[in-house]
């Protein structure tokens, strides 16, 4: 782990951010939903990296330098993204108050590029909020926005939202309107007026929210449990791997057709499915014999399989845990005999995404179902935890300074889990980064396995 020596970070400005104009008193108080009321207290995060523009405003100065825009698009657009300025009030409410979201202006006295090719020396957690980093408990601001200027003229924008209110989708809608509005006031044009970008409010309407759930004075349940064996307490650590198209589809051309009784027809396994494969079976390969990982929970967005669809910016957090057991078959092998292991890997891919899309397919239909999907699941500390990020656009976000030439987020701050995945789109939007965090040794062995399997296809 780095040291603070690694790269200086100095805080130049902290504040505070409201809307524009305030929220309508009718609005004031806003139910979060029944899934938003079962999601820890903490933040998630996002980081968005910019290179230096060469570009330069009538004033001269470089466009990314241009602080005061970005809080004037930010004021603007909570108006439209009210609840992430309130405070959220016993596992209930959301008062809708307008006290804001905090702003931080930091200085890091480093390279942007040693953040991305330097992760050892350089961790991410530099460019997150102290408190974020040091506790990752929301207590009072929904919303932390640090901008991150860097010694070589890149910007890197840390995004922190409380994950009471907000899943990743929901993340991504708002980081893209904040965006949207930046991008039109350097054009010298009004905020985005996209009716069809703005959050919708559906979520609390069709899950209400629980009086059960209601704490007033102390932290609500997690879905997921907290070690309490000390062996459990091991240093973890986070790394990054990057599946290219090239490799992604080598793997996928060698995985039968896909067939299914919950399927009308075949179909080949997508990005997500390849690289969800891969990585599950290097995890179940490095972990020890007396602790073997039975299950892959993969978190799921239902906005598309709820009857009717949701449209992608209904806010909250709309999202299921799918747990995939381990069938007997899928059992590992550690020859390395050629082509004879080759087909067994293939035939074990293969049937690990079988079971974890019959998983997904169950997640359909009325709210009822997701419902009793989402209440009957019961989270492990050893199990594989893992979302997709794919195709939620946070390459999009352009605030006048192009595409984000890297957009990922920091697990090193989520505890207690270890075996951690989080996959998000390449900036060609054909590969796969994955942020993965395992207990130390465990990382050790999952490099060494991920690699073997990698390079039998």
């Amino acid at each position: 782990m780095a040291t603070m020596s690694s790269a200086a970070v100095e805080m130049i400005s902290k504040e505070i951010i409201k809307p524009t104009t305030p929220t309508p008193y009718q609005l004031r108080n806003f139910n979060i939903s029944l899934f938003d009321q079962y999601m820890p207290p903490n933040y998630t995060t996002v980081i968005l990296f910019y290179p230096a523009s060469i570009a330069a405003d009538s004033t001269g100065s470089e466009l990314h330098d241009d602080l005061g825009l970005l809080k004037r698009s930010l004021s603007e657009t909570l108006v439209h993204f009210y609840p992430m300025a309130g405070r959220l009030k016993d596992n209930m409410v959301v008062e809708c108050n307008d006290q804001g979201v905090d702003f931080y202006e930091v200085k890091i006295k480093a390279k942007m590029c040693d953040f991305m090719v330097k992760p050892d020396e350089f961790p991410l957690n530099l460019l997150l909020p102290y408190e974020v980093v040091s506790k990752n408990f929301v207590k009072e601001a929904q919303v932390i926005v640090q901008v991150n200027m860097f010694d070589c003229g890149g910007t890197a924008i840390s995004l922190c939202v409380s994950h009471k209110i907000a899943d990743a989708c929901t993340m991504s809608t708002f980081i893209r309107n904040w965006a949207g509005n930046t991008y039109s006031a350097r054009c010298g044009g009004a905020p985005t007026t996209n009716q069809n970008s703005f959050p919708s409010f559906d979520s609390a309407s069709l899950f209400p929210p629980s009086e059960q759930l209601v704490f007033p004075s102390e932290v609500p349940p997690t879905l997921v449990s907290h070690p309490t064996d000390d062996s459990r307490r091991e240093k973890s650590v986070s790394k990054r791997f990057v599946f290219d198209a090239v490799k992604i589809n080598s793997v996928r051309e060698k995985l039968p057709v896909l067939m299914h009784d919950n399927y009308k027809s075949s179909s080949r396994p997508t990005r997500v499915d390849v690289v969800t494969a891969l990585v599950w079976k290097a995890a179940m390969k490095s972990a020890p014999s007396d602790d073997v990982l039975p299950t892959v929970n993969h978190v799921v967005s239902f906005r598309k399989k709820i009857d009717p669809p949701l449209p992608d910016v209904s806010f909250g957090n709309l999202c299921a845990v799918v747990a995939t057991a381990v069938s007997p078959g899928a059992t590992v092998t550690s020859r390395n005999d050629g082509v004879e292991v080759q087909e067994v890997l293939e035939d074990q891919l293969a049937e690990l995404v079988a079971q974890l899309r019959g998983e997904k397919y169950k997640v359909k239909g009325d709210k009822g179902c997701i419902e009793k999907i989402f209440l009957s699941f019961v989270g492990g500390d050893n199990a594989l935890w893992m979302a997709s990020w794919s195709k939620f656009g946070f390459y999009d976000a352009d605030f006048g300074w192009g595409r984000p030439v890297w957009v990922t987020t920091d697990l090193s701050i989520v505890e207690p889990n270890q075996n951690l995945i989080c996959m998000m789109d390449t900036k060609c939007g054909e590969g796969i980064e994955v942020s993965a965090k395992f207990l130390e040794n465990d990382m050790a062995k999952f490099e060494l396995h991920l690699s073997k399997i990698l390079e039998l296809f």
